[in-house]
């Protein structure tokens, strides 16, 4: 696998924020020995009360392997920023919410725009193209040709994968404990090789402070 870590910022009205961007080049093979789908539909069923409301999630996001298995190259971008950045916020979970409004825009547009040019994308969550998804309203997807899958819908273990491959664990907020930072997790499906320092200048010049 190759792997290329950089670091960027966010500028926001009140700081200038420094998170790190890491690229792992891949196939789409090596994440099926971390796909467990039953469990993660069993976890949506039994704890989101929008199980079966979204068309983007369990049990209407497709099994990995049929999505993911077409492609020959898989790149998975890991973006991850220390919290004491944001000390400018007092309230813990908002501190939380801040650095997953920075990490996630960032990674969902690149992953967008990479993908548009060379193939298809796994998303860090949600889809986001809709304000509220049409699977509230048993509407038809808005948008089928654009709309994205995470890792997690599609039934990977992306805590496994990412510890696996970044040597560094999957943090969470619980009890109103502050974890040491944020991270989210994407990825590009492409049949094209593409070079870390392809995505790294690309990165660069797309995605503005």
């Amino acid at each position: 696998m190759n792997h290329i870590k950089f670091i960027c910022s966010a500028r926001t009205p009140s700081a200038e924020i420094p998170y790190t961007v890491e690229i792992c080049s891949a196939t789409p093979e090596a994440c099926v020995s971390y796909m467990d789908q039953e469990r993660f539909r069993a976890l949506c069923e039994k704890g989101c009360p929008d199980y079966g409301c979204k068309w983007f999630c369990p049990p209407y996001a497709p099994v990995f392997t049929e999505f993911a298995l077409k492609w020959k190259y898989l790149y998975v971008l890991f973006f991850y920023t220390d919290l004491f950045h944001f000390s400018y916020i007092k309230n813990d979970y908002l501190k939380i919410k801040a650095a997953n409004n920075i990490l996630k825009s960032r990674a969902d547009r690149f992953q967008r725009r990479m993908s548009g040019l060379h193939g298809n994308g796994i998303s860090t969550g949600s889809c986001r193209l809709c304000r509220s998804c049409k699977g509230k309203q048993s509407l038809p997807c808005a948008h089928p040709d654009l709309m994205t899958y995470s890792f997690e819908a599609l039934g990977i273990q992306v805590d496994r994968m990412v510890e696996d491959w970044f040597h560094r664990p999957l943090l969470w907020y619980r009890k109103q404990e502050l974890p040491e930072y944020a991270s989210v997790v994407c990825g590009v499906l492409t049949n094209e090789t593409l070079s870390m320092e392809y995505l790294e200048n690309h990165y660069k010049k797309w995605i503005p402070l």
